[in-house]
């Protein structure tokens, strides 16, 4: 018995001697930093997951050095792990670094400016934000051109302000980091160019760069040339084309688009005539000249853009050769000045929010720039160049009847096809539960003969054309449930529409067999908005979607991942994955970025976008969600035809804008991984409650 208990004595002798970790348990990383460091520096240490005894004495020696220092060490675990010779590097420095505590002084706190980056830079919009990060102490005091910032959060040092900054002048900004005595400062400066300026009356001048058309234009009988241009104000202002001695009057406008105010601004236009036209052919570019005058006062410029006069005989036909052919819709009734335009004509356009099909012939009407200028309905577009080849054998107009349309369901699509015997153009209108095909270029029978069913179909309607659009039919198919992805494509010549039907949902299980792509935007070289300090867009939305692949995982989901590591990934191959995997959702997550200009301290928090109309009931849940468990502001629902990633309407889909990465509150939910995870459950918890609704 005494041998028994002396040989126990000694064990545990020995035990408290060489403190025998092997037999603990690894400590939680989470748990153990809480509260020594900044959120930013918990971010860089994560990595470590469980804490073995080499680490735990790291991360004890690493919040007894000074806040760079810390930075420095933290970062370097981020990049490339922990190792004993970093601990031993560590031991080292705090060796070297010691001093009796009679010799230390109060150390000035660190600061990082963000925004702006550099000096000189120039900016496109007052107020101007200006943002970084110090240390996390409420013994910190951030000025900026001694104002007080309006925002700083001591418990991550990150602070946002805004300065009115003048235009046209080097304006400095100086950013002061403070404590008791100590205090950090950078300076930087910025310049506000002016967009716009009215001329001044005298000398009569026409501006170099404020002109219309800057790029070549091909017009035919009956279509506008407008000319735009900036000069002195209060001038007569005419144009001429050519050799030609006829003078364009030219009127001072007054109703501007913004930004352009005050006065010189000048509009005339020139409708082509029969007798410009040469047979059969076109003519050579012709130069446009703008002359102002006054009193015994002229000037005139030649514009950038030539004119050419064509016939239009035989019809220019071509077909789209591009998988991801846009086409733009032209907005005849503005216009843009102070900048070029997609035609080089001094019209904006908008996005068609989804790509033409290959195959699809169209009839060029004319040439803007690189663009050709097509017409659908009473409706003018551009289609880029080199997405479509030259017919030069074909000289009819795309045209064909419609007798027949086929129905067939299975248990995973409707489809309906159209007896089309041409590739005609068509557009397509979105509704939660109904799409609507208007065709161009389209004679219907009087009798239309339907064959098979779908019991999913509720209605197909055919529209009487209109008068203004003689050639075209508007056919509106009616679902008896929401739409859950649509498709189109062309076999043969027939135009094939796919409706997709809503997945069988497990009320006990939801998520259970669903198929989701998560896609962390950004990556490799596209850092995405940046942040206070050294953690961007790019890492954050990293860290969230792996946490919700976990999550969804759990719950019986297929997770397909765009991006795992910070790599470069196309953002065409981030959506096409979707398609790959037949996949039930697509979500992309981001975190926000403020506009120049913008109010960034009063605007910030959660933000969901869409394109297609039946994935807006899906945006409005995932925000709802936000907004309801992270707590930040509502910004909004954003309909965006011009996002990539969002131009796949086959797979129902959404972008995230979790937090905005520079507004302290915002950034406090997104730099810390607690919080990270819980945006990721947000998220999954909108998923789930999008499933339930359907």
């Amino acid at each position: 018995m005494k041998r028994t208990i002396c040989l126990l004595l000694i064990l545990i002798f020995i035990l408290r001697i060489f403190s025998i970790t092997s037999f603990s348990s690894p400590v939680n990383v989470r748990e153990y930093l809480n509260g020594k460091f900044p959120a930013i520096f918990s971010f860089y240490l994560a990595s470590l997951e469980d804490l073995d005894t080499y680490e735990t004495e790291f991360i004890d020696l690493l919040e007894k050095l000074p806040t760079n220092e810390q930075r420095t060490y933290a970062r370097e675990v981020y990049k490339n792990g922990f190792s004993i010779e970093l601990l031993d590097e560590l031991k080292q420095w705090q060796k070297t670094e010691e001093a009796p505590s009679w010799q230390k002084t109060e150390e000035a706190p660190s600061l990082k400016v963000a925004y702006p980056s550099r000096s000189g830079q120039r900016i496109g919009g007052s107020p101007l934000f200006i943002f970084g990060t110090t240390d996390a102490s409420p013994a910190v005091k951030v000025t900026v051109n001694d104002e007080e910032v309006k925002k700083f959060d001591f418990r991550t040092g990150n602070f946002l302000t805004l300065v009115e900054v003048p235009k046209e002048e080097e304006f400095p900004i100086v950013v002061v980091a403070s404590r008791g005595g100590e205090r950090t400062l950078i300076e930087r400066t910025v310049i506000y160019p002016r967009l716009w300026e009215e001329l001044p009356r005298n000398p009569l001048t026409i501006h170099s760069t404020h002109i219309q058309p800057k790029q070549d234009q091909v017009l035919k009988e009956g279509d506008k040339l407008k000319v735009i241009i900036q000069g002195s104000p209060e001038a007569e202002a005419v144009f001429r084309i050519g050799d030609s001695s006829n003078e364009v009057s030219m009127e001072e406008v007054n109703d501007l688009p913004l930004p352009l105010e005050g006065q010189g601004i000048y509009m005339g236009s020139y409708t082509v005539q029969a007798e410009d036209v040469p047979f059969l052919r076109e003519t050579s570019p012709q130069i446009i000249t703008v002359t102002l005058r006054r009193e015994d006062k002229e000037v005139s410029r030649e514009l950038p853009g030539k004119v050419r006069f064509a016939s239009g005989l035989p019809p220019r036909i071509v077909e789209v050769t591009g998988n991801r052919t846009r086409i733009y819709q032209v907005k005849e009734n503005s216009f843009i000045l102070h900048s070029s335009t997609l035609g080089g004509d001094g019209l904006p356009t908008q996005m068609v929010g989804y790509y033409i099909l290959p195959g699809t012939r169209l009839e060029v009407i004319g040439v803007a720039g690189n663009y050709l200028r097509v017409n659908l309905g009473v409706k003018n577009y551009l289609i880029y160049q080199g997405d479509v080849k030259e017919m030069g054998n074909v000289i009819n107009k795309p045209f064909t009847g419609l007798s027949k349309i086929g129905l067939n369901e299975t248990k995973n699509e409707v489809e309906i096809r159209f007896n089309t015997r041409e590739c005609i153009p068509f557009l397509i209108e979105d509704e939660p539960q109904q799409l609507r095909l208007i065709l161009y270029g389209v004679k219907k029978s009087e009798n239309i003969i339907q064959e098979g069913e779908a019991p999913s179909v509720q209605k197909i309607e055919i529209e009487s054309p209109v008068q203004e659009e003689s050639d075209a039919a508007a056919i509106t198919i009616g679902m008896n449930q929401p739409l859950a992805g649509f498709d189109y494509r062309w076999e043969g010549t027939e135009l094939v529409i796919s409706v997709r039907k809503l997945p069988q949902i497990s009320e006990d299980n939801p998520l259970r067999g669903r198929i989701i792509v998560i896609d962390p935007g950004h990556g490799g070289e596209s850092s995405g908005a940046i942040g206070p300090g050294d953690i961007h867009e790019k890492d954050v939305v990293l860290e969230i979607g792996k946490f919700l692949q976990s999550m969804l995982k759990d719950k019986g989901a297929e997770v397909i991942m765009t991006r795992t590591k910070d790599v470069n990934v196309d953002l065409y191959e981030r959506i096409d994955s979707a398609l790959e995997h037949n996949a039930d959702l697509f979500i992309s997550i981001h975190a926000n970025a403020h506009a120049e200009g913008a109010d960034a301290i009063n605007y910030h928090g959660h933000m969901t976008l869409y394109n297609y109309a039946y994935n807006q009931k899906l945006a409005e849940i995932i925000l709802d969600n936000l907004v309801e468990r992270i707590g930040l502001p509502r910004t909004r629902v954003w309909k965006r035809s011009d996002l990539v990633v969002l131009r796949r309407p086959q797979v129902p889909s959404v972008l995230v804008e979790a937090a905005f990465m520079m507004h302290p509150d915002d950034n406090w939910y997104l730099l810390q991984p607690k919080y990270q995870r819980e945006f990721a459950g947000v998220i999954m918890n909108g998923i789930i409650d999008y499933f339930l609704s359907l």
